[in-house]
């Protein structure tokens, strides 16, 4: 098939690879907790059956220990569920061998006829001259650039410069959460002299060493996510070894040579959402560096309630922000099997306009999915809002029958 002919496209791509590159992952760490989970489980056994030995009749004792052993064996069975289910979907699935994909007609350009006038002949040529230097000079590089940024996602701690701009901001910000426990310890102190609220440590103590951990760590925690990310891309690339989308881009657009101008028109317009799809994968990584220097502060922000909603948010737009580049990496293996289908045009090459516009709809589609991936990410936010309100409203009504309780045992007494 010409130029598509010469990177293989669709048939080479080994599905096995990339399923046998997560199972790889997956199924050692299964087995493991499998083996963990068995020893822990025998533990908390001879722990409720010593408690129930021991019980003498007392009921709660007694019903303690019955959960114990309920909740060891209710465990034990989760995990193995999934170590069996592992074994299963192992070999569940098989590479399809059928057909690529349907058909996709060519757009061949129709000749215009000559017209008489030489000068609009002249112009148009000039035009057509134009838009040919152009894309020839432009479309290598830009293209190249796209498929460097696809190939994953660079790790932040390796940026010295990131890396020790992240070590001030955490200086900063465990100065201020010292100051914010001494603030607590003062409020501890002073709340019954001076009417302030009662603060409950067995739901605030755990949110404070959990802050402090993850401020100190929280550049190699992003690192690890991207890990997982780019873990991700490259068991994609295992199955599909052969594909590379943007280089038969490249070789495409170098074909604009004899091309009319309304085809020219069309490249100059897929070029343009390469250039501003390549301005977006700069401010992704501007964006990936920002959220990793500021996020010891951003966590610290997490102690304060009137915050919480903002830093929940503003962690799912950061993860979704990692993860959208999985997604493009599927829709530009999914584009492949389009490119395929694309049916020959003159000289057994593939047809340049329909080339042009299904690059031009790949590329509408890469710079959607970032929109798409937050507005499905806050779909939860309403629900969640009105469970949180619902308990508020609970703890609310029951902070106000234990004080009218209070009340009344001090009116009897």
């Amino acid at each position: 098939m010409g130029i598509v002919a010469s990177i293989p496209l669709a048939g080479v791509a080994d599905a096995l690879s990339a399923t046998n590159a997560m199972q790889d992952f997956v199924t050692p760490v299964v087995s493991t907790i499998a083996v963990l989970a068995s020893l822990a489980c025998v533990f908390f056994l001879i722990n409720g059956g010593i408690h129930y030995m021991t019980s003498s009749g007392n009921p709660d004792r007694l019903q303690h220990a019955k959960l114990v052993i309920k909740n060891a064996l209710i465990g034990l069975v989760i995990i193995i569920g999934a170590a069996v289910l592992t074994a299963i979907l192992t070999h569940a699935y098989t590479a399809s061998g059928g057909a690529v994909t349907a058909k996709i007609p060519n757009l061949t350009a129709i000749e215009p006829q000559k017209v008489s006038n030489g000068l609009v002949d002249i112009l148009i040529k000039a035009i057509a001259g134009l838009f040919q230097d152009i894309i020839q000079s432009i479309a290598k590089p830009f293209l190249q650039a796209l498929a460097f940024f696809t190939n994953g996602t660079p790790l932040i701690a390796a940026n010295s410069a990131i890396f020790n701009l992240w070590l001030t901001i955490v200086g900063i910000a465990d100065s201020l959460f010292i100051l914010f426990v001494a603030l607590l310890g003062f409020h501890v102190m002073s709340f019954a002299t001076l009417g302030l609220e009662e603060i409950e440590f067995k739901h605030l103590l755990p949110q404070i060493g959990l802050v402090f951990l993850l401020i100190n760590s929280s550049i190699f925690l992003i690192d690890g996510v991207i890990r997982v990310s780019n873990g991700m891309i490259i068991a994609l690339h295992a199955g599909f070894p052969s594909i590379n989308l943007w280089a038969t881009l490249v070789k495409i657009v170098a074909q604009s040579g004899g091309l009319s101008l309304a085809a020219l028109l069309i490249m100059v317009v897929f070029l343009i959402l390469a250039v501003i799809l390549l301005v977006y994968y700069v401010g992704r990584l501007v964006t990936l560096y920002i959220g990793a220097v500021l996020a010891p502060v951003l966590l610290l922000l997490y102690l304060l309630p009137s915050f919480k909603d903002f830093v929940e948010n503003a962690v799912k737009t950061y993860l979704t922000t990692i993860f959208v580049l999985f997604v493009h990496v599927v829709i530009l293996q999914l584009a492949t099997s389009i490119f395929a289908a694309i049916l020959p045009g003159k000289d057994n090459q593939p047809d340049p306009i329909m080339s042009m516009i299904v690059g031009i709809s790949v590329l509408i589609a890469l710079l959607k999915t970032q929109g798409v991936m937050q507005q499905l990410s806050y779909a939860s936010v309403g629900p969640k809002a009105m469970r949180k309100l619902g308990g508020q409203f609970i703890n609310s009504v029951s902070y106000v029958s234990k004080t009218v309780r209070k009340a009344r045992t001090a009116v009897a007494s």
